[in-house]
């Protein structure tokens, strides 16, 4: 297989659902009876979750924000990151591929202690990249045998 560097780009679409599910469990807290205190609490947390996953994983602004993948003539996956650093990952057998969503759940080859029991989880829309590159990567997940590891 020829190698294949796939760059990600902003998603409005990921953007609408991730700002969607914040408003949606912002609006949850005033419909549960919780007292002020822990209602500001956990309102400050779904903001700051929004915002944070939406500049690294949307807006990809963030220097640890993923802006590419490098699959390389070996099958093998590598994410690069914004500050240029390159990782290589196992994909792992519960990614899940459609049409209009990829789940890519991957691990790092060297993980440390707290990276062995997250794992990394890259969501892709098929306006996140290029429409042919985003077919090659779907075509790359279901049929390049990568499950088989």
């Amino acid at each position: 297989m020829k190698p294949m560097t796939l760059t990600l780009k902003a998603s409005r679409t990921l953007l609408a659902i991730f700002v969607s599910a914040g408003l949606f469990f912002s609006s949850m807290l005033f419909l549960t009876p919780l007292p002020q205190w822990l209602r500001f609490v956990l309102l400050s947390l779904i903001l700051v979750a929004t915002v944070y996953f939406s500049l690294r994983d949307v807006l990809l602004r963030l220097p640890w924000s993923y802006v590419a993948l490098i699959i390389n003539n070996k099958n093998q996956l590598y994410l690069e990151c914004k500050n240029s650093e390159q990782v290589e990952v196992f994909v792992q057998k519960n990614t899940v591929v459609t049409p209009y969503l990829t789940v890519l759940n991957c691990q790092l080859k060297e993980p440390n202690l707290l990276q062995r029991l997250f794992s990394q989880s890259i969501l892709i829309v098929p306006d996140a990249m290029v429409a042919e590159d985003y077919r090659q990567l779907c075509v790359w997940l279901r049929w390049g045998g990568i499950f088989t590891l």
